[in-house]
């Protein structure tokens, strides 16, 4: 199930820098790049000296967007409000009171397929570095349909074993700071940093931004003060906006192009166009294990609706965590950890549910589903997290751009572009609900503004 689940609330402030060292975003500048001034370089452009780009979102579609400007010799800075790099690609550490252990739950996208000779490279790549491995390589990952008693009906699994599922060495998260490694030392990273508005300043043709940082729960380290108050002056020649698009919206919403009015107004409402389900997430840690036949699975009921799609119960997704590759043992290998994501309609119908309140219902549920009855004394630990936005319902329809020569990399338009403004907005509500629908929206958008 490799949905791309909406981004976290910012958090506390951190700088995540690329493996390869500190990014070497330069001094405020005001210089003008031309449209002249970039060549092509075999299937990439080559930008013009000190070109500088500010990319808002670090989740799969601001990540790819940041990797395909600094390849091209731009210094990225990309400004995240989640607390680390990636999107929903994350994951959640928890130490157990009782044991000390510690036990991570991806509880936001659940692995990675490749789908696209761009994404199959960057992926590859990812698994030479060892920053991922296969999961369910033995048919234990699949779909299965649920039984009319509330269980799971095993006759109906099917192994998803056409294609090869990646997670992340050693959890999910590690998967957006090794992404972020690949873009080399022209990326810099700012987390846990909400950029609050846009300004397109027109007689000087660049961009300048105001942030937010989160609050802070220990002191901010010298990198990190200089590179927020380097923000307060800085301008950029180009930007990526790479949220979701709720966020989206309200970013443009709130920003100013020439003359004050709202900046990109068609991009503001093509993104307040998109529909999205939430999604509550659970994850446990037990002292035993359940008996289930697989790994994970994506359960639906036998009919699909009348639009011909499939239905969902109470529990669309259960993951047995603790069986992905390179994760900690729980209660000393006795026990297991969990994933379990509600149904559409069971999350949407729950939204406005406690966290608490969530985790134990839909802990119930994954009894019945078990058809194993879990008690108080069985759990290690247990919590709920609500996706708003967990994957677009309705993706913008692609757009080939409008460039003044024909791309020198093929654009199939999933991405939405203001020229005039060296300005593109991405995500995967202009593609599709998978992480590499999201990675291709930014690498699309980011050769898009590399060719003007």
């Amino acid at each position: 199930m490799e949905r791309a689940l909406a981004q976290a609330r910012p958090t506390v402030a951190k700088l995540v820098l690329p493996r390869q060292g500190l990014g070497v975003w330069p001094a405020p500048q005001l210089g003008r790049r031309t449209a002249s001034s970039a060549a092509p370089r075999g299937d990439r452009v080559v930008a013009a000296a000190n070109a500088t780009a500010l990319v808002v979102g670090g989740g799969f579609s601001g990540l790819a967007a940041a990797k395909v400007l600094c390849d091209s010799g731009v210094d990225v800075l990309l400004v995240d409000q989640g607390r680390m790099l990636g999107g929903r690609m994350c994951s959640r550490i928890a130490t157990l009171p009782d044991t000390n252990e510690r036990v991570s739950f991806d509880y936001g996208c659940q692995y990675l397929t490749a789908r696209s000779p761009q994404f199959t490279a960057v992926l590859d790549r990812l698994r030479a570095d060892n920053a991922t491995a296969v999961w369910g390589a033995g048919g234990s990952v699949g779909t299965a349909q649920l039984a009319a008693d509330g269980g799971v009906d095993m006759a109906t699994y099917k192994a998803d074993d056409k294609k090869e599922l990646i997670v992340g060495l050693p959890h999910n998260a590690a998967v957006g700071r090794a992404l972020a490694s690949l873009a080399g030392p022209r990326l810099t990273t700012l987390s846990a940093t909400r950029v609050e508005e846009l300004t397109w300043d027109g007689a000087r043709s660049n961009w300048r931004c105001t942030v937010r940082t989160g609050e802070a729960g220990r002191s901010h380290s010298g990198a990190e003060v200089a590179t927020v108050n380097r923000l307060k002056s800085a301008s950029f020649d180009m930007v990526i906006s790479a949220m979701s698009a709720v966020s989206t919206a309200r970013l443009l919403g709130c920003s100013r192009g020439a003359g004050g009015g709202v900046l990109a107004p068609e991009a503001v409402a093509a993104a307040s166009d998109i529909a999205a389900n939430c999604c509550w997430s659970v994850m446990v840690a037990l002292r035993r294990k359940i008996d289930l036949p697989f790994d994970g699975a994506l359960l639906s009921k036998p009919a699909p609706g009348p639009d011909g799609l499939p239905q969902y119960g109470p529990i669309s997704w259960l993951a047995r965590d603790s069986s992905k590759p390179g994760r900690h043992p729980v209660g000393g290998g006795e026990g297991e950890a969990w994933v379990i994501q509600g149904g559409p309609s069971w999350s949407n119908a729950h939204r406005d549910a406690s966290p608490e309140e969530a985790a134990k219902l839909l802990l119930a549920e994954f009894s019945k589903l078990a058809q194993v009855p879990i008690g108080p004394q069985d759990v290690l630990h247990l919590e709920a997290f609500r996706w708003n936005n967990a994957y677009a319902l309705n993706p913008r329809p692609p757009t080939p751009p409008q460039l003044s020569s024909a791309p020198k990399v093929p654009l199939e338009g999933h991405f939405m572009l203001r020229p005039e403004l060296r300005f593109a907005a991405c995500g995967e509500w202009c593609k599709g609900p998978r992480a590499g629908d999201a990675y291709m929206t930014g690498w699309e958008a980011a050769h898009a503004l590399l060719q003007l």
